[in-house]
């Protein structure tokens, strides 16, 4: 594991933040950490790097306790929590030196191997000053992955970027998780970069979190799977009657001509086609389609049906 938390809280006067968390990252994950704002990311985030203290639990980095083994757990980690407020007067180069505090030969290589990465090394010698949004982020990157980081922690790494910035982030982002197997805790209320980019995801809101799981395993609970055959009645039949005997993984049945939609809870188009195959029917059209993650989120949070309930109000 490259984190690990036990029964993390953070209060601020009466507010509770972040309310008993615990949860670990494994090695090579890409974990994104998403919630309607105010749901206590930031300050999870600070807890994790030390930045402020733990109410009551623990934070562990390679087995270190964030705040008892402070540099120790740190030397494992690269991390840009609200962007640096980069020098503008001085070049890219001065600020990676000032703010990572890197020197010496070792930093040097990293540096070359990092600026070279990230498309910056034909810039290192011009002010921050005259760099587009899109190049301060990757120099906030480059600056998270100087350190011989196991582990890096981005937040909003593509907050006020273009399309075509954020297609070289997440690019970026992903090579390097390829590439050397780093670990990468990223947040985002960018919910189709959360989708393509990352592994796992932890969903919180109200500073507890509400689902926690890879994709696969949080998306494909609830799919939805959508079939034309060509006698209607037959097919609704024969599906209800499977959903009923449980002999198919169908949680609810809606028929709307000419398509029958299967809420199902796993994988079974390919069992779908065979029993209506089976029983003599021509299937004309099957998919099977993945809940996407705005759904998911809003199931989760119940985020939706909060900001209804209040413009109604």
């Amino acid at each position: 594991m490259i984190l690990e938390c036990e029964n993390l809280s953070k209060s601020f006067g009466r507010k509770k933040a972040v309310d008993n968390i615990s949860m670990t990252i494994r090695s090579g994950d890409i974990l994104g950490v998403i919630g309607p704002n105010g749901a206590g990311k930031s300050t999870l985030l600070k807890l994790f790097t030390g930045l402020i203290w733990p109410t009551s639990g623990h934070v562990r980095i390679c087995g270190h306790d964030v705040n008892y083994a402070h540099r120790l757990a740190m030397s494992n980690i690269g991390a840009v929590i609200e962007w640096p407020a980069f020098i503008p007067d001085l070049s890219a180069r001065c600020n990676l030196d000032i703010f990572s505090g890197g020197h010496g030969p070792e930093y040097e290589k990293k540096l070359d191997h990092i600026i070279e990465f990230v498309e910056l090394k034909d810039r290192m010698h011009d002010k921050v000053g005259l760099f587009s949004t899109g190049m301060k982020q990757r120099l906030g990157i480059a600056l998270a992955l100087l350190p011989d980081s196991q582990f890096i922690i981005l937040d909003e790494p593509t907050n006020g970027l273009d399309p075509a910035g954020i297609v070289e982030i997440r690019t970026i982002i992903k090579e390097y998780n390829r590439r050397f197997g780093t670990t990468i805790l990223l947040t985002s209320h960018l919910l189709a970069e959360i989708e393509n980019v990352c592994t796992r995801l932890a969903v919180i809101k109200d500073g507890k979190i509400v689902a926690f799981g890879t994709l696969d395993e949080l998306l494909s609970a609830e799919n939805t799977v959508r079939v034309v055959a060509d006698d209607f009645d037959v097919a609704a039949a024969l599906l209800h009657r499977a959903m009923e005997e449980n002999s198919l993984p169908v949680l609810s049945i809606v028929c709307e001509r000419p398509e029958i939609l299967l809420r199902v809870s796993e994988d079974c188009a390919a069992a779908v086609n065979c029993m209506l195959v089976t029983n003599g029917l021509k299937v004309s059209h099957l998919s099977q389609e993945r809940k996407k993650l705005e759904s998911f989120f809003m199931e989760a949070t119940g985020y939706g049906k909060e900001h209804v309930e209040r413009d109604l109000v």
